[in-house]
């Protein structure tokens, strides 16, 4: 019970030097001491156990004392560290100067654009991965059945059913001609073992060339009408308005 009181005793201890501290900074910047309640703000936002009202307290004060400094630049960084806090924070339009009110307008519409971007890096990232399946890997057209394309999945499926299996066939009759054409004595007989063995040898190569471009384009095809699109994006900054963006489409 003793530890309990104690520890409650800290905490509201705490607590009300956290408040005095803000106050304090409050207090500077309505009297036009900028540069103090900046400095104030800073030094609370180092300390441990502060609350995300807190957090967003400190940096409101900071923002709002860079750019009474004539810093809006550097209040962004600030009012972001809020947005990312609490998205839906909101300035007082009544109480707020328009000054401030406008680079918090512009930093919260920045915020947005730039928030919508990594979502839609995201959902592409994710559905590039979700293409990315052991059906999709393991035999052409098999992907395409599942996901419901099913004339583009029977055909890929068949023509790789087809082409893996005389590609396979035409292996061991291959092998077993070239045994035959190995064993020949007379030279007729060795021209003719030649021929067969070499019909089967091409038919070989042929078929599972067939199936290579057949699994390749199963790949392209699945992909593709997935409209499946990975964006990466450079900018200057990370709220920055300009940014150059490179898109690359499967």
């Amino acid at each position: 019970m003793l530890f309990i009181v104690v520890g409650l005793s800290l905490s509201r201890g705490q607590r009300a030097g956290i408040d005095s501290v803000l106050t304090s900074a409050e207090t500077s910047f309505n009297n036009g001491l900028y540069e103090n309640a900046e400095l104030i703000a800073r030094r609370l936002l180092e300390s441990h156990g502060l609350r995300d009202a807190d957090r967003i307290s400190c940096e409101r004060i900071i923002a709002f004392s860079l750019i009474a400094q004539g810093k809006p630049q550097s209040a962004q960084d600030h009012f972001i560290s809020i947005l990312s806090i609490n998205s839906t924070f909101e300035l007082d339009p009544v109480l707020t100067s328009p000054k401030i009110l406008s680079v918090f307008t512009e930093t919260k519409r920045q915020f947005a654009l730039a928030k919508s971007s990594d979502s839609t890096q995201r959902i592409a990232h994710d559905s590039f991965r979700s293409a990315i399946t052991y059906r999709a890997l393991l035999f052409p057209g098999w992907e395409q059945i599942h996901s419901g394309r099913s004339t583009a999945g029977a055909t890929f499926l068949t023509i790789g059913v087809l082409t893996l299996g005389s590609g396979v066939a035409a292996e061991f009759l291959r092998s077993s001609a070239r045994k035959s054409y190995n064993s020949a004595t007379s030279p007729s007989d060795i021209a003719d073992k030649y021929r067969t063995y070499n019909r089967y040898y091409h038919l070989e190569a042929y078929s599972f060339i067939a199936f290579g471009l057949t699994y390749i384009g199963s790949e392209i095809e699945l992909f593709s009408n997935g409209a499946q699109t990975l964006e990466a994006h450079a900018a200057r900054g990370p709220y920055e308005s300009t940014n150059l963006t490179l898109s690359l489409e499967f």
